[in-house]
């Protein structure tokens, strides 16, 4: 488009989040570099079977309502056959399966909470997951950890950037070079700036929890594409948001964010969790906004 720099801002949670319509299984302020809570201690295997629990990061009970489960383990049995087993998942978020006798690749799940009308389909956090196969004599044990935040087992070098390397929200915050309301370009802040960002709470947080404030500070580099480190890891829940921005001269200049059904700057904008679905897999899509300074 002729004489506009078009950039948006936009929530994602990685390829892991998935919109569920129904699950068939047994029911039953977080800124990067975000530090996972302490994992609970590895599960006691019992010989021929494959055990274990699901729980919150911190180790307590998943006691939301309508909250679902899926675990499963893929294996090769001792007659060649290539298996998934899904163990039934008790409320209290405990499973337990007799194995055949066989290799066994590291288990993996998902777990569906209900949010704001919607089911959500997240991936589980392995607690000290064993890479490689196992025997299933001895039997297998994995428990499982529902995380809001932190960053993912397989991102070795977590970037703010990627949505995929956390278990929390990203949003990419990218600066408006024209106003489509005003027909006008918007001169961008000076190197040295900072905008600081408020994310204040509208609703609890996904697994029921109360959700607190958030302020996230982000330097400002006048790049080609005016693009800044994303908001990443947060946790996930409905919020307002404002940003101020700060001058290399300590003067203040407040950020407008675009109300995308009205087209128009505000100081402050409803974000609302809403899922777009391409198959299987969802992003975290609110209403998409954009942002400028006054």
């Amino acid at each position: 488009m002729t004489g506009r720099i078009s950039h948006r801002l936009v929530w994602l949670l990685g390829a892991t989040l998935a919109v569920s319509s129904g699950c068939d299984d047994a029911a039953a302020p977080a800124v990067a570099p975000a530090v996972p809570p302490a994992a609970e201690p590895a599960a006691a295997a019992q010989p021929g079977h494959f055990t274990g629990r699901v729980t919150r990061a911190d180790g307590s009970p998943i006691t939301l309502a309508g909250v679902k489960y899926q675990v499963n383990i893929n294996g090769v049995t001792a007659v060649g056959e290539n298996n998934n087993f899904r163990p039934p998942v008790a409320a209290d978020g405990t499973f337990k399966l007799k194995l055949p006798q066989g290799l066994f690749y590291p288990p993996f799940g998902t777990i569906t909470v209900p949010f704001e009308g919607k089911n959500y389909l997240i991936e589980l956090d392995p607690a000290d997951p064993f890479a490689g196969t196992r025997d299933g004599a001895p039997g297998i044990a994995q428990h499982f950890l529902w995380r809001l935040t932190g960053p993912k087992p397989r991102a070795t070098n977590p970037d703010v950037n990627n949505a995929t390397h956390w278990y929390g929200i990203t949003i990419p915050v990218n600066f408006q070079g024209y106003r489509a309301d005003t027909r006008q370009t918007v001169k961008p802040l000076p190197d040295g700036s900072k905008v600081t960002w408020t994310l204040k709470p509208t609703s609890k947080l996904m697994d029921g929890s109360e959700a607190k404030p958030l302020t996230v500070e982000r330097k400002w580099t006048a790049t080609p594409m005016f693009m800044m480190d994303a908001l990443n890891d947060l946790p996930a829940a409905n919020y307002e948001i404002g940003a101020v921005a700060t001058l290399p001269d300590g003067s203040t200049k407040t950020v407008l964010v675009e109300e995308f059904a009205e087209r128009k700057y505000k100081p402050t904008m409803k974000l609302i969790l809403q899922p777009y679905a391409n198959g299987d897999t969802v992003w975290f899509v609110p209403t998409m906004i954009s942002w400028v300074v006054e």
